[in-house]
């Protein structure tokens, strides 16, 4: 009887290691955005939030945050998991995991992950979705993990993870959970979106967020704003995320520069009909030095991220206007 009970274990154990996740859906994977993000202090030396918030938007997506009072511009990062793989998008601002944690809180979440699943630790893929030093920060600190590929925003490492022509039908398959993957650049030019058919998520880092969008090339933007607003069209989509929060809940009130007090912040989900807000926005800019200050982002072409929009022309769509006290 003994052995029949060990032999039963055995097995079972067995087959829950080998347990298959199903991302088949009709409809978007239910997520959980019920809850405020951490908005940092005036006094940053005193500030006693965790470095790192993380917050489980679902069973096997989860969103990190770090602290705006270690670094002002309080980049979001967001971790996917597959049947085979996990997927890191984005790393933070900050190099030193003495200040910002991130492979540590990483592997803690992992663990959790794969122990409630009753698997093996993933393979971890490190993929920043840009160039910008928020989305750089702490790739560094993955270097030497076990069982872990560091994808660096160049084209080489691009092309070995998507295949060559990944610029036109890119994918990526976490085992299960698959991927689509698109060039977004004209803000960045290394600058790539995702979308998660499972949650009918589009990640778009720093090419699409509520916050002011510096325009760097023009014509690339145009193009990727197109090329996003397509696949809203084609696809299902429930939210957008960005890789940070630069407005307030104030309609068309952005954050100073340099802040690390963001009280009253706009939420970091944005929808397709936003795209299609930018796409208008930018369509009337028509490559002119401009600031449109528009509820939800500002987009700004020819000027510095700090400058201001006294001077230049404001379009607000009919149905976003709203008094702006900016």
């Amino acid at each position: 009887m003994k052995k029949l009970f060990l032999f039963l274990a055995i097995v079972l154990v067995n087959v829950q290691s080998h347990a298959q996740i199903s991302f088949d859906r009709e409809t978007a994977a239910p997520g959980n955005l019920l809850f405020t993000w951490i908005h940092g202090s005036l006094s940053a030396k005193a500030n006693t939030d965790v470095r790192i918030q993380v917050h489980r938007y679902n069973e096997h997506t989860y969103i990190l945050r770090q602290n705006p009072a270690i670094h002002w511009e309080a980049p979001f990062m967001y971790l996917l998991m597959g049947n085979d793989r996990a997927l890191l998008l984005d790393t933070g601002a900050t190099e030193e995991a003495e200040y910002f944690p991130l492979r540590e809180v990483v592997d803690q979440v992992l663990t959790r992950w794969s122990d409630a699943q009753g698997v093996e630790m993933p393979e971890l893929l490190v993929l920043p979705l840009g160039s910008d030093q928020s989305q750089l920060g702490a790739l560094g600190q993955f270097n030497g993990r076990p069982n872990t590929v560091v994808i660096p925003p160049s084209g080489e490492s691009r092309d070995q993870l998507f295949g060559a022509g990944w610029h036109e039908d890119g994918q990526l398959d976490l085992g299960g959970r698959l991927l689509e993957v698109l060039p977004t650049p004209g803000l960045d030019a290394a600058a790539i979106s995702l979308y998660d058919l499972w949650g009918q998520l589009i990640f778009t880092g720093n090419a699409f967020y509520p916050g002011r969008l510096v325009i760097r090339n023009f014509k690339d933007y145009r193009q990727s704003l197109d090329a996003l607003v397509e696949l809203a069209e084609a696809k299902p989509v429930s939210m957008i995320f960005g890789g940070r929060i630069e407005m307030t809940s104030q309609p068309g009130m952005d954050y100073r520069l340099r802040s690390n007090f963001r009280p009253n912040e706009h939420s970091l989900e944005l929808s397709a009909v936003h795209l299609e807000t930018a796409l208008q926005a930018v369509t009337l800019i028509n490559g002119t030095t401009d600031i449109r200050v528009l509820n939800d982002f500002i987009l700004m072409h020819g000027v510095g991220r700090g400058a201001r929009d006294s001077g230049y022309p404001v379009f607000i769509p009919e149905q976003f206007r709203a008094t702006n006290t900016r």
